[in-house]
């Protein structure tokens, strides 16, 4: 997702056709076994995600100070759950009755931070697995909280989720990370201490200290309105851009970058969905197989 991620300059993807050498890996440590098979040049892992992936980045960045890797770095942009999901709910446009928790995150952090949600907002939440069964019964769970006018935290997940979290994994990422006072989110706008940067104690594998990195600010595209869709106030096939300027092969905005995001999801699936019907049909018809 992140080699696709439009920038002023292009994406990383654009970049390595250019020549410069940049890879995906399929965890941290790949990066630093990278590093040590090449000691004559720098490696930098740009290190991405809510906090399901920062324990590994923390423990390949534990490794590589115990093995004196000198020539591997990090440019952290780890990111946290809970200031984001406060900002969603403070949005006077917020049209969401309820949510369904991120089964990844809440296998680190537990469900307890989601506390505040139905306690301050009185917004119900299921944190959910993965599998089609998951999400149904996520679903049917956050429903029947609606129905009975209840509003609490429930794990759907507890097969995988403690509801304490990963202490281990927690303690690991304090002792590596600290908090940004300051972070900017696409679509959402600065977002106080939503994000992770490396500690003092891990300031020389810090990429930001070690090269000089400038303040880059990218704004987002005035026609993409993937902060609406976020908060419920648009779907994804009203945004105005959808599907002529940002398709996944030319994704504009957040939601269409990632495979995962609403609008990806949307323009992959979105035709087998009844909007589409109605758009496609004069009013008072449907098509056949679907319901009236």
């Amino acid at each position: 997702d992140r080699r696709r991620t439009p920038g002023p300059n292009g994406s990383l993807l654009w970049a390595k056709a250019q020549g410069p050498d940049t890879r995906m890996v399929s965890s941290p440590l790949d990066a630093l076994r990278i590093a040590k098979a090449n000691p004559d040049r720098e490696v930098v892992f740009f290190a991405i995600g809510f906090e399901t992936t920062a324990p590994s980045t923390a423990l390949t960045l534990m490794r590589a100070r115990a093995e004196n890797v000198t020539n591997f770095s990090c440019m952290c942009n780890h990111v946290t759950i809970v200031p984001p999901l406060r900002a969603l709910l403070e949005s006077p446009d917020l049209r969401l009755d309820g949510f369904i928790g991120p089964g990844h995150v809440s296998t680190v952090v537990g469900c307890r931070p989601l506390e505040f949600i139905p306690l301050d907002y009185q917004k119900p939440v299921v944190v959910s697995g993965f599998e089609p069964v998951d999400l149904l019964q996520s679903v049917l769970m956050l429903l029947r909280q609606i129905a009975e006018g209840r509003c609490e935290v429930e794990n759907q997940y507890a097969r995988v989720v403690p509801y304490e979290g990963n202490l281990r994994a927690l303690q690991v990422m304090s002792e590596v990370f600290a908090l940004r006072p300051h972070f900017e989110w696409r679509g959402l706008g600065f977002i106080s201490q939503s994000a992770l940067r490396l500690s003092d104690a891990y300031r020389d594998l810090d990429a930001e200290v070690r090269f000089s990195v400038p303040g880059v600010r990218v704004a987002d595209p005035k026609a993409c309105q993937c902060g609406e869709v976020l908060k419920g106030v648009i779907k994804p096939w009203e945004c105005k851009v959808f599907g002529t300027a940002c398709t996944p092969e030319t994704p504009v905005g957040t939601c269409m970058v990632s495979s995962e995001g609403a609008c990806a999801a949307d323009y992959n699936y979105g035709r087998f969905t009844q909007h589409d019907a109605v758009h496609a049909e004069p009013r008072g018809r449907v098509r056949a197989g679907q319901p009236a």
